[in-house]
């Protein structure tokens, strides 16, 4: 009932805890749930926020010895009472290595700012890069504050987050901004702290601005034989040259070489006729591309079409799970090909045991994927993936939920123990960063007429909205619920989502919805 809900809100919002229990050997199943959400969460690769969130160090980083004893220098000054916040911005062109060498002067200055490093990807080169309040959300739960009691109200939230830096050294890297309207609510007050930002474009914010260039031929050359490419001088020249001198391309193109037995002149060779194409089409990030393109023609039709169906995917976070429900195989056979992707440069492994996907080869995946798979098998993948993430959503969902009686024994006013809160604070990590896709699966089910996925889904989702807040997309993913619940001509299930949707209107306070999506709600039921 909706005034159930609202009591238990008002009663959380008092100070109230609710403690989830599982229950353990005692028939319900709750004891194997338990089990169950935690495999999960392992296995999509999600951990406790840590207080060092820095990527692991570039392995192979080569040369710029110039530009990182600058931006070394202008981090320091966070330590030397200056007065003012040191933020440097690197800017540079698609490819020329402007988060590898964020990522790894932030390591270099790691040990003067010791306290806590927090790292974020803006995606500011995507359709929907992420928006501060977003950002704010991760942040203030690794600086401590109770992920149940943090605002959604953005003036509310940068009050705590200056509040929460005030005086402590803390390094803050926001990689792949858009533009200064995102990063300017993430910069601290305090000149204790350092940033760094990378963007493609030169933000008007104060602060120093690093501009990237391609790498010089003596330092591509050693990248090259870094990534086990050694070549003639000559051939390797002429690679460099094909490649724009650029990190990006010259990793891939060694990855490639690395792995395939062919002739360097003969995949030279390649390289240049695929440039020529791509200057003919007038294609943006032509260094890049070209070496995208030819390294995606050297793979096995296995492994290139997992780089065209992730394209599919409207935020990329890949795990073996999803690639597995993809694909249509099991989890051995997504590790090996996800393993073999890795090898070949176009993908990259992260310390959680998952993986991303560079903006640039992502949307080259989306090219491929609109030339290699009929509109039919699009289709058909799509259904694969909402369906894994409507069975995952559902399963996480149990740890975010407050009311369901499977798994709730109490309401005490006592915090969660430390496993429960965990179980919460991950599970809430991984619907905020699958949100886009949630919310694309649950179109692609309703696109298919998978009008029971649909519904599931957003059952699933519903909690999570509640807890950040989202009216609009609980109200929205809601409506199409209930369209699919009459498609099925299932009453209780009507009931079910008028209800719900019904508490969607209430907390946006919309006093007349609420009271005849109850009165549907009880007409359903007397049917």
């Amino acid at each position: 009932m909706i005034g159930d809900e609202t009591l238990a809100s008002a009663e959380a919002e008092d100070g109230l805890k609710y403690e989830l229990h599982f229950h353990r050997g005692t028939g319900s199943g709750g004891g194997d749930r338990h089990s169950e959400i935690c495999n999960c969460l392992q296995s999509l690769g999600l951990k406790t926020p840590l207080r060092h969130q820095l990527p692991a160090d570039i392995a192979n980083f080569t040369g710029r010895a110039a530009e990182l004893e600058r931006a070394i220098a202008i981090l320091r000054q966070a330590t030397q009472n200056t007065g003012k916040l040191p933020m440097l911005m690197v800017s540079g062109a698609a490819g020329v290595g402007k988060s590898a060498f964020a990522i790894h002067a932030a390591h270099q200055i790691q040990s003067s700012l010791p306290e806590l490093q927090l790292y974020v990807n803006l995606r500011g080169t995507e359709n929907q890069p992420l928006a501060p309040q977003e950002v704010l959300n991760g942040f203030l739960q690794t600086l401590g504050v109770n992920h149940r009691l943090a605002s959604t109200n953005l003036a509310e939230q940068l009050s705590l987050y200056q509040l929460m830096l005030a005086g402590r050294q803390v390094l803050i890297v926001l990689d792949n901004a858009r533009d200064a309207a995102q990063v300017q609510p993430l910069l601290p007050d305090s000149p204790t702290c350092a940033v760094i930002v990378t963007s493609r474009q030169r933000l008007e914010l104060a602060g120093t601005t690093l501009e990237l260039e391609p790498l010089p031929s003596a330092e591509a050359l050693e990248l090259l034989q870094k990534v086990g490419v050694v070549l003639p001088l000559a051939i390797a020249e002429q690679l460099i040259t094909l490649c724009g001198h650029l990190p990006l391309a010259l990793k891939i193109t060694g990855g490639t070489l690395h792995s395939k037995a062919q002739s360097f002149e003969s995949y030279t060779s390649k390289l240049a006729d695929e440039r020529q194409k791509l200057e003919q089409l007038k294609s943006s990030y032509l260094d890049v591309r070209a070496s995208f393109a030819v390294s995606y023609a050297q793979q096995e039709e296995a492994i290139a079409r997992l780089l065209r169906l992730i394209g599919l995917l409207v935020r990329p976070n890949l795990s073996a799970a999803i690639v597995s429900a993809m694909l249509d195989c099991d989890l051995k056979t997504a590790d090996k090909i996800l393993s073999k992707l890795v090898k070949s440069g176009l993908l990259e492994s992260t310390d959680s045991g998952c993986f991303r996907l560079h903006d640039l080869i992502r949307l080259f995946a989306k090219e491929q994927l609109a030339r290699g798979e009929s509109a039919e098998m699009r289709r058909i993948v799509r259904l694969r993936a909402s369906g894994w993430y409507c069975k995952t959503a559902e399963l996480l969902a149990l740890a975010l939920d407050s009311t369901r009686s499977l798994h709730l024994t109490s309401l005490e006013k006592q915090p969660l123990s430390p496993a429960e809160d965990a179980l919460f604070s991950l599970a809430l990590t991984w619907f905020e960063t699958e949100k886009l896709n949630l919310l694309a699966a649950l179109d692609w089910a309703a696109q298919a007429q998978s009008w029971e996925t649909v519904v599931r889904l957003a059952q699933s989702l519903a909690n999570f909205f509640d807890l950040r807040q989202d009216w609009k997309n609980w109200e929205q993913t809601h409506r199409l619920a209930l369209e699919a619940t009459r498609k099925l001509g299932d009453r209780h299930l009507e009931a079910q989502t008028l209800n719900s949707l019904g508490n969607a209107y209430l907390r946006q306070d919309h006093r007349k919805k609420p009271e005849n999506t109850t009165k549907k709600a009880s007409a359903c039921c007397e049917t």
